[in-house]
Parts: C-alpha cells; sequence; structure tokens
C-alpha cells in the first residue's frame, strides 16, 4: 500500500524526470503568497501532496487558530526577550577596547615647589606608568615651582614627590610621648647629655650616646619633660634612631602599669591586672 501511495502522490518511480527527489532540476510552480519565495523552491508535486495532507506551513504563524486562543506567556527563546542577531568577533584583526571612562579626558594638576624637579626625568617619564605623568617646571626671577599632570587625581599626589619635597625642605619628626607618675626627660644640663627617668625611684639612664649617633638629626626635649622630638632629613635616618630610643624608653611592665614612652599617636595597648583574692 506504501508503494502504491508513493506512486500516486509522486509518480512512477521509473520516471526519474517525475519524481521530487531525482538528481535533475524539478519543475516548479510559482505560488503567489506571503512566502512565494519559498513556495517556489518547493517541487509542484509535493506542494500538491502537502495540500491534499492538510500541511499548513504556508500560512503565518500569527493567523493560526492556535496562535490567536493563546493565553499563556512566553515561551521558548521569547522568554529571554526575542531572537536577537548574535555578535560575532572571529573575524576581527583585532577585539574592540573598551572606551575610557569620561573623567579620562580631564587632566588634574598638582603644584610642588621648584625643588621637586630634582626626581627629573627617571621618575616622571618612567616606563610602566597606569597613568603617565606630564611635568612641567616654570622657573623665572619671581616664581620657581613645578607642576605635576595626570589624568587620574591620585597619581599627581604621588607619596615620593610629597616626601623628597619635605626631606629638602622641613624634614621629617617624630614625637616620643612618657607617660607616667615620676617619668621625665630632661638634659644634664644641657645637649647632649640626655638622662630619662622611668618612674619614682628609678634609676636614671644615661642615653647621651644616642643624641650623638647622627649628626643630621637633632633630639629637643620640651620643658615639662614628656615629650622628646626627633628631627631628620629623612624618614629612614629619623625612625632609626627614634626606635632606639623607644626600646631604651620601654620597660617590660609598661602594659601593667602605663610607666613609659610611646609614639605620639600610637599608645601602648593596655593590660588588666589580675588581682589576688
Amino acid at each position: 500500500k506504501s508503494h502504491l501511495k508513493s506512486q500516486a502522490l509522486f509518480g512512477s518511480p521509473r520516471l526519474l524526470s517525475d519524481s521530487p527527489w531525482s538528481f535533475r532540476r524539478p519543475r516548479v510552480a510559482p505560488l503567489a503568497g506571503a512566502r512565494g519565495e519559498i513556495q517556489e523552491m518547493l517541487p509542484s508535486a509535493f506542494l500538491a501532496a502537502g495540500a491534499r495532507r492538510g500541511f499548513s506551513t504556508f500560512r503565518p504563524r500569527s493567523s493560526l487558530p492556535s496562535a490567536k486562543k493563546r493565553a499563556t506567556g512566553a515561551f521558548g527563546v521569547e522568554f529571554f526577550g526575542g531572537r536577537r542577531p548574535a555578535d560575532v568577533n572571529y573575524k576581527m584583526p583585532e577585539l574592540p577596547k573598551e572606551m575610557p571612562p569620561p573623567e579620562s579626558h580631564k587632566l588634574h594638576l598638582q603644584k610642588y615647589p621648584g625643588v621637586a624637579s630634582g626626581l627629573g626625568a627617571e621618575y616622571f617619564f618612567r616606563e610602566g606608568q597606569k597613568n603617565p605623568l606630564s611635568y612641567y617646571h616654570v622657573k623665572s626671577p619671581t616664581a620657581n615651582y613645578v607642576m605635576v599632570a595626570a589624568t587620574n587625581s591620585r597619581a599627581v599626589e604621588a607619596r615620593t614627590i610629597d616626601n623628597y619635597v619635605k626631606e629638602r625642605t622641613r624634614g621629617f619628626a617624630v614625637q616620643l610621648v612618657l607617660e607616667g607618675h615620676g617619668v621625665k626627660a630632661y638634659f644634664d644640663p644641657e645637649f647632649p647629655k640626655l638622662r630619662v627617668r622611668l618612674g619614682v625611684g628609678a634609676k636614671v639612664q644615661d642615653l647621651s650616646e644616642y643624641c650623638l649617633r647622627d649628626p643630621d638629626v637633632k633630639v629637643a626635649v620640651n620643658q615639662k619633660g614628656d615629650i622628646v622630638v626627633l628631627h631628620g632629613p629623612n624618614k629612614e635616618r629619623v625612625g632609626t634612631l627614634a626606635f632606639r630610643l623607644l626600646r631604651k624608653m620601654q620597660p617590660r611592665l609598661q602594659v601593667y602599669t602605663g610607666k613609659g614612652a610611646h609614639f605620639a599617636f600610637h599608645p601602648v595597648k593596655r593590660k588588666a591586672v589580675r588581682k589576688k583574692k
């Protein structure tokens, strides 16, 4: 039956020209409609068979009764916003680059004293900078300053430039604060004979050698004797001497008694004293 049915639909299988699946170009019948291009590509026998079998492939989807009666939400691809054109970049010689933020087109400036020019091109025009710097040295009989520019506001406020300027203008200073009853530092009678007492009845320590270790770092004591100030040209030399003095002014029981020295704004964390029951 299937053989006879195929002959009835598509003709005799011995006649290749009449078969829609032959290797020769089949005869087509142009049809009118919204999808006439697709209909012209199909064999006439196949179209006739489709008409007899009740196919509805040539009608738009929106005109189908099932689509008109649909009351549910979207499904499939339509659930994610519908079909979209696919963006493919595998044929591009270079991938598209991201656009810089709008703030990168703005140039930020920072003014420094003329002494900052000592850093030179080795610093301002070094390689590998995330935000390259621009350097302008304005020098005249009435003015001497340096302008540093960059697209990032934080890049022009580099700590390296700030430290370099401070080392050659005002230097660096650190304070040692002495706390506790009877704790005192003084010169006997004057610099560099530094004396420190860490409590009432405690033995007086002679720290004169630390005042002479670095000739460029000056040691001063206030009138009350509870603040020792060290001032020098750079952080390394001032910090080294200040730490050595601190080790001499910090007793082991300072965390319990609170007597001794510490850096300003960095107090020693106290511990609770255990009382005997």
